[in-house]
């Protein structure tokens, strides 16, 4: 691939949260969706996908927002990735208004597996050329590495039962709902005075339609002007699912 692959979407009323700029869930959402419609671009469709009983994953998300998009703003996001292991892919990402100003870069991580034996499979030569090209990390996100959570940090825990609504093609719960549900319950006074600049995202292991999980929030102060909040989803069993760690500052 000699450049990134690029996708413009408008902001609809419904991509936006009660600060009136797109919701951090739908900034996830949108990096995604250029994911996959990337992949479809070259070849690689859900339609081969599902013949093949193969399937990205996506491990971790290192998003850093320097602004939020808002109602009827069009944005381009870019995206390609770099060569890595044969096992494990990083994909990068940048969200642009009309005029070229950056409003977010990101990172993931990604694992291509092998559906039917649930384990990573080996990427192709033929993807590294299709996916992958020489421009520069917008930034290093180093080993994806999230913060460690203490109890006596907890300031809310939540039982969550999982609705249809909530999964994706393959049944299990879409990767943007944990990202949703830990928004959910961050306190009002976060949510409301602080925008959120990092946000961080590791998955563990899935979960389904009808399954219970347990979402716990933790708060550290950095000062009166920065937060960092963590939560983790937990099955029955008190087992990780997915964390996620989101640096605020406070607004203007």
């Amino acid at each position: 691939m000699e450049k990134p692959f690029e996708d413009v979407f408008y902001v609809h009323s419904h991509d936006t949260d009660m600060n009136a700029v797109m919701s951090i869930q739908n900034i996830v959402k949108y990096y995604m969706e250029t994911a996959i419609d990337h992949s479809e671009s070259v070849g690689y469709t859900f339609e081969w996908l599902a013949k093949e009983k193969r399937g990205w994953v996506v491990l971790n998300w290192f998003i850093k927002m320097y602004e939020y998009p808002k109602f009827t703003d069009n944005i381009k996001i870019s995206t390609w990735a770099k060569k890595g292991n044969s096992l494990q892919a990083t994909r990068y990402f940048t969200m642009e208004d009309e005029n070229g100003k950056v409003y977010s870069e990101a990172a993931s991580r990604w694992a291509f597996l092998d559906l039917a034996k649930r384990h990573p499979t080996r990427f192709t030569e033929e993807m590294y050329e299709v996916y992958t090209c020489d421009k520069e990390a917008p930034f290093d996100p180093g080993n994806f590495a999230l913060p460690k959570e203490k109890e006596e940090m907890l300031v809310s825990e939540k039982n969550i039962e999982i609705r249809r609504s909530e999964t994706d093609t393959n049944g299990h719960v879409n990767n943007v709902c944990y990202v949703q549900w830990a928004c959910d319950n961050i306190p009002d006074d976060i949510y409301s005075g602080y925008m959120a600049e990092e946000i961080r995202v590791l998955y563990r292991k899935e979960c389904r339609y009808g399954d219970n999980v347990t979402v716990k929030t933790y708060i550290t102060d950095y000062d009166d002007n920065k937060k960092q909040t963590i939560s983790s989803v937990n099955d029955v069993n008190g087992k990780p699912l997915c964390k996620i760690a989101l640096v605020w500052h406070r607004k203007n």
